[in-house]
């Protein structure tokens, strides 16, 4: 069996060295290739040069690694004999997928589900915008969602990179170094941290959409929080949409429609704990496609999905799922 292993070493709990020593004495039987790409370019060309070439990919990193991974992999499947299948290793900072699936976090029962676990074909959600595709596996959004996960995003890369940067100023290097590991180690919790504050900044008055479930529906809403869920869970503990199924052939819409701090933070607070809020708080349903446009004099709209922001200021979404696309390794079943 023939697998390339892919490492980010800017993942939040990546060791190069320890990861290949460990999937090393997990699959010593293996044909084992190793890359560890510096850049996004760099590791989706990888992706692209070994796709057709080996059985595995094994991707180590979180939700976003994994989200950049798969990108040039869908973009080609049509010109491929068939997808490899996909090995996750989550050392990230949101490894939702694997939590979502029941894959350890120890590096070497991850790696062994090569050999032990069974292969799952999950959905993954098509986002399309002015003829450009882009890929989703777990969970995403826009309003609030997508803000906070664009500010986070921006402030992480900005303290890693002038962290590890050479040109940084000598008695800056200790404070950004510090950041850098306070960042890594909190995790999915600075999400929550962000998410505090822009609930205080967001202005409900420039923003207006219109959500089309083509040949069934269409409405309006000013909805500050609009998720689109291709599994229960985000970040944890945040469950929107505790029913839905990443192998089903749909996917779920979860609109928080207050606009007042209080009702929202009470929402969010309910649904953190595992709550089902009311229906009338929250509209949502189960759908295998739907467009998302912004209404005039709305602010344009900001897709993100994975962790990652897809999509910024576009006019409008076409969203569907594309069912049983992806094969994944997973635990096998009892």
């Amino acid at each position: 069996m023939k697998i390339a292993v892919i490492v980010n070493g800017q993942a939040g709990y990546a060791d190069r060295g320890l990861i290949e020593k460990s999937v090393r004495a997990s699959l010593f039987r293996c044909d084992l290739e190793f890359h560890s790409p510096s850049s996004i370019e760099e590791l989706q060309a990888v992706i692209v040069s070994v796709a057709d070439k080996v059985d595995v990919l094994m991707i180590c990193g979180g939700d976003g690694t994994l989200n950049t991974a798969v990108q040039p992999l869908l973009k080609a499947r049509s010109s491929l004999s068939k997808l490899p299948t996909i090995c996750t290793l989550p050392v990230g900072t949101a490894n939702d997928l694997a939590r979502e699936m029941g894959i350890s976090s120890s590096i070497e029962r991850a790696a062994r589900l090569v050999l032990e676990g069974e292969v799952k074909k999950i959905d993954i959600i098509e986002i399309e915008s002015g003829g450009v595709r882009k890929y989703m596996l777990t969970n995403g959004g826009l309003g609030i969602p997508a803000v906070t996960a664009e500010l986070v995003n921006r402030m992480r890369h900005w303290v890693i990179s002038k962290a590890d940067c050479e040109f940084t100023e000598p008695q800056w290097k200790p404070p950004l170094k510090l950041a850098k590991k306070i960042i890594k180690k909190a995790g999915m919790r600075i999400y929550e941290l962000a998410l505090a504050g822009q609930l205080t900044q967001w202005d409900s008055t420039t923003w207006k959409v219109e959500i089309e479930i083509p040949g069934l529906t269409k409405f309006d809403t000013c909805a500050p929080f609009i998720m689109i869920n291709n599994q229960p869970g985000v970040g944890g503990t945040f469950k929107p949409a505790p029913f839905t199924n990443n192998s089903d052939g749909t996917f779920n819409v979860m609109m928080l429609q207050a606009l007042d701090l209080y009702s929202q933070t009470k929402t969010l607070l309910k649904i953190r704990r595992g709550g089902i809020p009311d229906e009338v708080d929250c509209p949502r349903f189960e759908t295998s496609s739907c467009v998302i446009r912004r209404l005039p004099g709305s602010r344009a709209l900001t897709f993100f999905g994975d962790g990652e922001i897809l999509f910024k200021d576009v006019d409008e979404l076409r969203i569907r799922c594309l069912a049983g696309e992806l094969p994944i390794f997973v635990k096998r079943s009892a």
